[in-house]
């Protein structure tokens, strides 16, 4: 599947993620930033599918919520098909909750309260979710935002759904959608009661491990509710009930959750998401305007050798001294939830969509669209520089790093790395957090962290 460049007047800027579905871009239009959704053209050109993904729009277009994405646009007849929502510059709740680990009682109730009323909105336009989880709740700055309807149909649709088939995550999905395939708003009741204690524990309430085994614990077993504090262990008891008769329905749960709503500072300084400025993939053998590049680069056996960059997010608590350090005898790894690992060179794009990195088994160089480096704690750019946010910077053992300019970008050469997540090719392995993205090389310990507002490298 190519990348397209525009579609539907958006002009698409990088690459978000890829599904069953399709592929999802950054994209920019005047009805605003949007992430779009461009289907598959093998599932473009099959019916039914034509008609359930039709049916997908309608229904987003029926729900109005600040604690949803909003649909910008969508065309269920074009050439691909191609879908709109509102981009939530912002980590998922798995994200932040494995980064960060659980989330402080007050945030857990305001999280319940926008999720509660997400829920009702959806609800109301006729339509069962389906796939209420961590993964699907982002932590916007203003409160939290329910997103990916990709599975989600009107409630009075289900006749598209293939006999049997089970449509949602384990762990979290309810009973009977496991054992008759039903799909209705207690189910997403019982999600919601899931991402609660996730959000207050860490933990799944149905554990971890094999599918078969979280789908057999969750019709079968009492969830693990140990650690929440009361009075929420009740109301996500309650959500968690088997029975789907006995659950709350929304509009209890808003109730029982108390006064107030998630806005502007509801969350910890720690989680609060930085606005971040995506930028479009510059044409390919033209010179960026403003993008700036790092590269790692190891040297033959016996040589260990790395350049340095910055993490994004905030600055260090001290200036990056602009001096060269020895090579560190010890190396403790990325802190992170978990590595994918690559065999070939392979390219990514951090969250804020402002570093974009391409990593190979033995270099690896990092972009920075945006940046506010102090001159005064940085080395020299040279004169053929000028204009490009720092370009490529190497070194040999502990030699001073030099910049090295480049005409192009690796903007747009690879999905999203999420928060919390590193990427291992040969011996670099980078990692991206909230606070920046991080490269090192395994075997000499040399590396770098790069940021809009600083880099060092050690």
């Amino acid at each position: 599947m190519a990348d397209p460049r525009s579609i539907g007047g958006f002009t698409l800027t990088r690459l978000l993620g890829e599904g069953g579905m399709g592929r999802v871009y950054l994209g920019r239009g005047r009805a605003g930033t949007a992430a779009v959704k461009v289907v598959r053209s093998d599932l473009a050109g099959d019916p039914e599918f034509r008609a359930r993904f039709g049916q997908e729009i309608r229904a987003a277009a029926r729900v109005h919520s600040p604690y949803t994405a909003a649909l910008l646009g969508a065309d269920a007849e074009a050439d691909p098909p191609w879908m709109a929502t509102e981009y939530v510059p912002a980590p998922s709740l798995r994200e932040a909750v494995g980064l960060h680990g659980p989330m402080p009682v007050e945030q857990v109730r305001l999280l319940g309260i926008g999720l509660a009323e997400a829920l009702s909105a959806i609800h109301a336009a006729g339509i069962v979710h389906r796939d209420l989880k961590p993964a699907n709740v982002l932590l916007g700055a203003d409160g939290p935002k329910v997103i990916d309807f990709g599975i989600a149909r009107a409630a009075d649709a289900t006749v598209l759904t293939r006999t049997g088939a089970v449509v949602g995550s384990p762990g979290f999905i309810a009973p009977e959608q496991i054992t008759h395939a039903r799909s209705e708003p207690a189910g997403d009741v019982f999600a919601l009661g899931g991402v609660l204690a996730y959000a207050a524990t860490a933990r799944a309430p149905f554990g971890t491990g094999d599918v078969n085994a979280l789908l057999y614990r969750t019709v079968h077993t009492d969830p693990d509710l140990s650690g929440i504090p009361e009075p929420l262990r009740g109301l996500v008891r309650s959500c968690l009930d088997r029975d789907p008769a006995r659950r709350p329905d929304t509009a209890a749960i808003r109730a029982a959750l108390g006064p107030g709503r998630p806005t502007d500072g509801w969350l910890p300084a720690t989680l609060t998401p930085s606005s971040g400025r995506a930028v479009a993939r510059a044409p390919r053998w033209r010179r960026p305007l403003v993008a700036g590049l790092v590269a790692l680069v190891v040297a033959g056996a016996g040589a260990g050798t790395a350049a340095a960059l910055g993490a994004f997010g905030a600055a260090p608590a001290t200036p990056p001294d602009p001096t060269p350090v020895a090579q560190p005898t010890a190396v403790a790894p990325p802190t992170t939830e978990d590595v994918r690992v690559a065999t070939t060179t392979t390219g990514f794009t951090s969250p804020s969509g402002n570093i974009a990195c391409l990593v190979a088994p033995q270099s690896v160089r990092c972009d920075i669209a945006e940046s506010a480096w102090d001159p005064t704690t940085i080395p020299t750019r040279p004169a053929d520089c000028e204009g490009v946010w720092g370009d490529a910077l190497t070194v040999a053992g502990t030699d001073r790093p030099d910049f090295v300019c480049h005409g192009d970008t690796v903007f747009g050469t690879g999905p999203v790395l999420d928060y919390g997540r590193s990427l291992r090719v040969g011996d670099i392995t980078c990692t991206s957090r909230q606070t920046g993205i991080e490269c090192r090389v395994g075997t000499s310990g040399h590396g770098f962290s790069m940021s809009r507002t600083a880099y060092r490298w050690f």
